[in-house]
């Protein structure tokens, strides 16, 4: 790769676009070792990314960045340091093509609501090692990429388990064990989903960590949950794959049921949750890591989730329907802007 790199003529000016994410079956318990499975939506980070000769490398963002910080407090973080984790996913995008002296310009535009549980900063991370590379003339594989984006996600949430950057990366829905067990599923029909802010945003490695701690000192009664999550997500690929929306929806109801036992729910995720299903949703729960973010609701057709996030946005969401992005993380370097 890098003899092919010898030629890449700095000021190339490459273009990616990375998808978010949702969590129909084990977050969390992901992270302990249960499979998940998660859909690419079609919410969107950009980046653009040009070569540049004086070995420097520069990130602009178009992001509130007030809400990306690592802890929880109100106040405004440090700009520098959120926009470290940008500058990680660039560095080990060239380390990786060996062009450890090479300098970037990057410019990035994240559509994804920050702190909300939809892998943001996983699809941002994405598109800027893809700008990157094709800057330099490459096109790194999508396992590569995905590797790559551990950089940055662990300087953010600490030990993630791969599930969103893996999301956002591959595209289309997923089956999710480890980094290298990535199994895309193929459906005849998609499931309409509906996606509610709860406007409480918390910080992603506070809520893993808790999980992980309370893991280790209730080793038994962790089993017992890990065991049928890991059940729930077999049976949520097989009630997708017979397109049986009350299965599916009875699934996620107990899925959220467990991961209210586990603490990482919230007040206003279960009120939203009870709403949609008294609503007529086949199924709700939380998707990503809680403590607030967002819940995602199962719904009959689009017409009924427009009809149920009507009822959610009047007890204090802001709901959106969302579609399956299928095709992960696509690049240019023709100047063509991606939307």
């Amino acid at each position: 790769m890098t003899g092919a790199l010898q030629g890449a003529t700095a000021g190339l000016y490459a273009s990616a676009r990375a998808p978010g994410k949702i969590i129909l079956a084990g977050e969390h318990f992901v992270v302990l070792g249960a499979p998940a499975v998660s859909m690419a939506v079609n919410l969107h980070a950009f980046a653009t990314a040009q070569a540049t000769p004086d070995g420097e490398l520069k990130v602009e963002a178009n992001i509130p960045l007030s809400i990306l910080g690592r802890g929880e407090r109100a106040s405004r973080p440090d700009t520098k340091e959120l926009l470290e984790p940008f500058r990680l996913a660039a560095r080990e995008s060239l380390d990786s093509l060996e062009r450890r002296k090479a300098g970037v310009s990057i410019e990035v535009e994240c559509k994804i609501p920050i702190g909300a549980g939809l892998g943001s900063s996983a699809a941002t991370a994405v598109a800027i090692i893809a700008a990157t590379s094709r800057a330099y003339g490459a096109k790194l594989d999508r396992p590569r990429i995905c590797q790559i984006a551990f950089g940055p996600e662990s300087y953010l949430h600490g030990s993630p388990s791969g599930v969103d950057q893996a999301t956002s990366t591959y595209g289309g829905l997923i089956q999710f064990s480890k980094p290298d067990k990535v199994k895309r599923l193929r459906l005849k029909r998609m499931p309409s989903i509906l996606v509610c802010d709860t406007n409480v945003h918390r910080s992603t490695k506070g809520l893993v960590g808790s999980v992980v701690k309370r893991a280790r000192s209730d080793s038994e009664a962790f089993r017992s949950r890990l065991s049928e999550v890991s059940e729930i997500s077999a049976s949520v690929v097989r009630a997708l794959r017979r397109g049986d929306d009350v299965e599916l929806g009875e699934l996620m109801n107990r899925n959220h049921e467990l991961l209210v036992q586990i603490g990482v729910s919230h007040p206003m995720l279960d009120k939203l949750v009870r709403a949609a299903r008294e609503a007529g949703a086949f199924g709700a729960k939380m998707t990503g890591a809680g403590g607030g973010g967002c819940m995602i609701a199962l719904c009959e057709d689009e017409e009924e989730a427009f009809r149920i996030g009507g009822v959610l946005r009047r007890r204090g969401g802001s709901p959106y329907l969302v579609s399956l992005d299928p095709a992960g993380v696509v690049s240019s370097t023709n100047g063509t802007v991606l939307k």
